[in-house]
């Protein structure tokens, strides 16, 4: 997390505060997520069905991603700038004055099928509320409010204020961000999750689910399930870590040359998407969007080459997402990644149980990627929830082997930025 608040709050004005900017910035969210998704399906369902066009429209694919490329490309004329790349972690700092650059590139990236998820443009939303109802008073009641109004409106996208209120406490942790800041943020999830379930005869706005269909129930942990999540826990971070270290590169030389780069990150994921489906048969969205609905096809499939074509092409896709010049958020094509690792490692040995080996290595990439061992961990439970309690120390296996090696992956990082003199990020 970056742009954290420094501030000590008054409980009474800021529970009030809270409050408000807690439903301000879910509204705004699920406003967000309603426009992407209505424009999602008319792309992606309602334009090819009056179409006739089939499952394998591949020129269809390549035009609607050269679409979202170029309302990227649009966006980046407008203040702002688009904001800041994924790769770089979370930022709270999207005022007013920038929020229709971030939206208007999120959109391009979200609908037209780019391979990043929805966190980053909805914390936007939130932190674009802050900065308007707390505009003309100080810097870090400014601060507070867009901290608040984000924390709320990321909220909408997992279903539940206690997964956003695990990362809200690993950021304090970690120390970006003030303890002080902790109730605050409490309330406003709180509020806000009053927005998504509703209040006494209103149904409210509708929640996200992110449990998924397909697991089997993990009924007994055995010895077999730890060593399997260790080995597989160190493949899927070693995937995600991967897919991470070319991001960066990409974003180095986006920064360099950014149109030409982002039209590149459009050529690749238009090949990577044609090459994926003619190979393996399977539906586009096996490799575009963010992966979450793509799940239960993936714990069905049962041919390892198959599942290692999905695997190579969609870390490669993510890969120029998240450094191309796209924007979105890194989690959910991260625990896509790990639940075709998992399905991997359960489909080539025997022994390893399919549940076990796909929450393991959820939680390893996520963690990998945001270097939150915690919050990975307790995402992957919960994507993984009908595989059963049992299943939990297996994602917290995986998540600490994400966490280390992310850890040990930084630490090299930063002895070779000190020797040569230059920042790689």
């Amino acid at each position: 997390m970056s742009d954290s608040p420094e501030m000590s709050p008054r409980p009474g004005p800021v529970a009030l505060m809270a409050i408000v900017l807690g439903i301000g910035g879910a509204l705004a969210a699920s406003l967000f997520l309603f426009i992407q998704g209505q424009l999602e399906k008319l792309l992606w369902t309602t334009i090819p069905q009056a179409l006739g066009l089939g499952d394998k429209a591949w020129w269809y694919v390549v035009l609607v991603l050269l679409v979202g490329a170029l309302l990227v490309l649009l966006a980046r004329r407008l203040p702002g700038q688009t904001g800041n790349s994924p790769v770089t972690g979370f930022h709270f700092d999207v005022g007013p004055a920038t929020i229709a650059s971030v939206l208007l590139a999120a959109i391009g990236t979200l609908a037209f099928g780019y391979v990043l998820g929805p966190e980053m443009p909805l914390i936007a939303c939130g932190t674009a509320v802050g900065g308007l109802l707390m505009r003309g008073r100080d810097k870090q009641t400014v601060q507070l409010g867009m901290l608040l109004g984000g924390a709320a409106a990321i909220g909408a996208i997992f279903g539940n204020p206690l997964i956003t209120g695990f990362m809200i406490l690993e950021f304090a942790a970690l120390g970006p961000l003030p303890a002080a800041a902790l109730l605050p943020v409490l309330i406003a999830l709180g509020a806000g999750y009053i927005v998504q379930v509703g209040l006494g005869p209103w149904s409210g706005l509708g929640t996200h689910t992110l449990s998924v269909q397909g697991l089997p129930e993990l009924s007994q942990l055995t010895a077999i399930d730890i060593i399997g999540a260790l080995i597989v826990g160190v493949v899927a971070a070693v995937v995600a870590l991967t897919a991470r270290e070319i991001a960066l590169r990409v974003d180095v030389q986006g920064k360099k040359r950014p149109t030409a780069v982002l039209l590149g990150a459009w050529v690749v994921t238009s090949i990577l998407a044609i090459l994926e489906v003619s190979i393996t048969g399977l539906k586009y969205d096996t490799i575009l969007f963010s992966g979450q609905t793509a799940i239960p096809t993936i714990l069905a499939i049962t041919s390892a080459s198959t599942l290692l074509v999905v695997l190579v092409t969609k870390a490669l896709a993510y890969a120029v997402a998240l450094g191309g010049g796209l924007r979105g958020g890194p989690i959910f094509p991260a625990a896509f990644l790990g639940v075709v690792v998992g399905t991997i490692a359960a489909v080539l040995v025997p022994g390893f149980s399919l549940a076990g080996m796909v929450i393991a290595a959820i939680a390893a990439t996520v963690a990998a990627m945001l270097k939150l061992p915690f919050t990975a961990a307790l995402l992957a439970v919960l994507i993984a929830s009908s595989a059963g309690a049992e299943a939990t120390s297996l994602a917290i296996v995986g998540s600490v082997i994400g966490f280390v090696l992310r850890t040990a992956l930084d630490k090299r990082d930063a002895k070779r930025e000190a020797a040569i003199g230059v920042t790689l990020a």
